[in-house]
This record gives C-alpha cells, sequence and structure tokens, in this order.
C-alpha cells in the first residue's frame, strides 16, 4: 500500500533541493548542439567516436536530445558539489572599453563596404578552413553518455577544420574535422546569412525577432548570431557593413585591445560577456579588419571554472568558393 506524503514534509523536502538551473542555452550552443545531433542521427556508428560541433557535446541519450531540439538547455551552470564542469587552458583576462567599440565596428563596417564583392552562384560551395578547439567531454572517445553541466569537459586539441558550405537552401554541406568525413546536416547555406538585410536597424531587428527567447538574455542571442554570420560564410559587402553597425548597437559590446586566435595570431577583437561570466570575443586583423577567428573565456571566477579559462578558439585560415563538395579553392 502506498503511502502519502504529509504537506509540511513535502514543503520541507522541497526547501532542501537545490535551486533549478538556468534553463537556456545560447542560440550558438543551440545550434551546435542540433549539428551534432543531427550527424549522430545520419552517421553510422563507426564514425560516431567524436562530437564535432559543441562547445558543449551533445548528449547521447535521445530524450535529451530531442529536448535540445526543442530548445530544452541541458547545461545546468550552476551546479555544484559535483564533477568538475569544464577544464581548460588559460589566458589573460583582458580590459574592455565600451565607447571605444562602437568606432572600431565603424571603420570596419567603411572597409567591408568597400571590399570587392566575391562571385557564388547558387550551386557552389563557400570552402573555409580554419583551426579549431571546443569543449569535448573528457575521456569522450571510448566513454558512455554524457550530460552537460554534470561530467568533466575539457578543452579539444586545436585541429584543422575544413567545410564546404552550400550557397541555397536544398543540398547539404561537407564538413573535414579529426580526420573523419561527414555531413553537415541542417547546417543553414551561406544564403541564411548572405540575404540579411543591408540597413543595420532592420538588420538588428530581424535578428532580435529570429532569436527570440533563445541565448542568454535578447543581447547575447543577438551577439552570438550575428558572430555565427561571421564565422564559416561569405559575405556580400553590404551585408558585412551592416553586421559590424548592428553589432555596435548592442548593448555590452566592447573593444578589447589585443586578442589570440587558434593560429597565434594577434588581432582587435570585439567582444561581449554574457551573465555567466563568459566573454566572446570575434578578432580582427588590427590592420586590415580581416576577421582572424573567436576566442571565448571566463572573465570571473564562476562555477564553470576560473577566470581566464579558455573554453573556445577558432582562426579562419582560408576561404573561398568551389562548384562542388570536396574541391578546394585554386
Amino acid at each position: 500500500m502506498s503511502q502519502s506524503i504529509d504537506p509540511a514534509e513535502r514543503a520541507e523536502l522541497t526547501r532542501l533541493l537545490p535551486p533549478p538551473g538556468d534553463p537556456e542555452l545560447s542560440v550558438y550552443r543551440q545550434r551546435l548542439l542540433k549539428d551534432a545531433f543531427l550527424e549522430q542521427i545520419t552517421e553510422p556508428p563507426a564514425a560516431r567516436s567524436r562530437r564535432r560541433f559543441a562547445l558543449l557535446a551533445a548528449p547521447v541519450a535521445a530524450a535529451v536530445l530531442v529536448a535540445v531540439l526543442v530548445g530544452v538547455a541541458v547545461l545546468d551552470r550552476h551546479r555544484t558539489g559535483g564533477a568538475t564542469a569544464v577544464t581548460g587552458p588559460f589566458v589573460a583576462v583582458a580590459a574592455g572599453d565600451s565607447a571605444g567599440a562602437a568606432p572600431l565596428l565603424e571603420r570596419m563596417a567603411q572597409v567591408a563596404g568597400a571590399t570587392p564583392r566575391v562571385s557564388l552562384g547558387s550551386g557552389d560551395y563557400v570552402y573555409v578552413r580554419s583551426k579549431v578547439a571546443w569543449l569535448v567531454f573528457a575521456g569522450d572517445v571510448h566513454s558512455g553518455p554524457k550530460e552537460a553541466g554534470v561530467d568533466a569537459q575539457v578543452l579539444d586539441e586545436v585541429h584543422s577544420r575544413e567545410v564546404w558550405v552550400p550557397a541555397s537552401t536544398g543540398t547539404e554541406g561537407l564538413a573535414r574535422e579529426h580526420g573523419e568525413t561527414f555531413g553537415l546536416s541542417g547546417a543553414p547555406p551561406n544564403s541564411r546569412y548572405a540575404d540579411l538585410p543591408t540597413d543595420p536597424a532592420t538588420l538588428l531587428a530581424q535578428v532580435y525577432a529570429d532569436t527570440r527567447g533563445q541565448g542568454n538574455g535578447a543581447d547575447g542571442a543577438a551577439f552570438d548570431f550575428l558572430g555565427e554570420a561571421l564565422r564559416e560564410s561569405l559575405l556580400p559587402p553590404p551585408v558585412a557593413a551592416a553586421i559590424y553597425r548592428a553589432a555596435a548597437r548592442i548593448p555590452g559590446v566592447e573593444l578589447v585591445a589585443d586578442s589570440v586566435d587558434a593560429a597565434g595570431r594577434h588581432g582587435v577583437a570585439v567582444a561581449r560577456t554574457d551573465e555567466f561570466g563568459e566573454r566572446r570575443e570575434w578578432i580582427f586583423n588590427p590592420v586590415t579588419f580581416e576577421y582572424l577567428g573567436e576566442r571565448s573565456y571566463l572573465v570571473r571566477d564562476t562555477s564553470t571554472g576560473k577566470a581566464g579559462m579558455l573554453t573556445g578558439t577558432t582562426a579562419v585560415l582560408e576561404r573561398g568558393v568551389v562548384h562542388r563538395k570536396g574541391e578546394h579553392p585554386r
């Protein structure tokens, strides 16, 4: 016979439970998790040794994966007392300059707007070769299912990544990473970003609308989306200029005078720190303003890790157009 719990006892048990974690991932992490999930269900089992895309690796339990796809986060960044959530190398936490961001972005917009347009046909692919390192679960290759925020994560080694992104919808992309070749199922085509509005105010309004309810607040989600547009795409000059001018209007965006990409190149960065103390930097050549890559790290001690802990690093080494996926620019 079941025994009911006295209401007073129930209230006491509820009081003793830890508070729930933040239920949101950034739009950037949600899209990376979605890519990883789609890859898991389309690849043969032998090809699933690594989780390739995520700053936070995708869980493999089916119920959790479905939850990720509908925007329910599996990361609890407030947990304490369990396994160490993340460990990684450390970098110096640079001071940010909020007043310097807008003038820098305006100068970058002027340069980007004057750049010659690269021809891209509807059946072509955008090729991007880069160096990357993102967070993965410790012991990932031979371990069982993992739960983000519970099992320890480490920064992967810096490694090569090649992608072939279709110019428009209707064709699957391709990627090579960690010695494996796999399809980019569900990844957005280049047109997702190349067709963005060229008016900064209109662009920003659309980005806020498209990312509503995602990420660590509206401003953080908008900044992450614009960062996605710069990462593995080929943008028309007016769109690139609009992205820089739109980014200047996002609260909390600041200039970081010196940052380093995954290839060791120094540059000037446009950055924003989220509510959890993680700063994401877009890194640019300080003379030409060419996009170099990204870096993310903690700016203060949190339950996730210590200040300066690196959580991601990338460097774009080559970007071009090819007619077929798997080809390289000539």
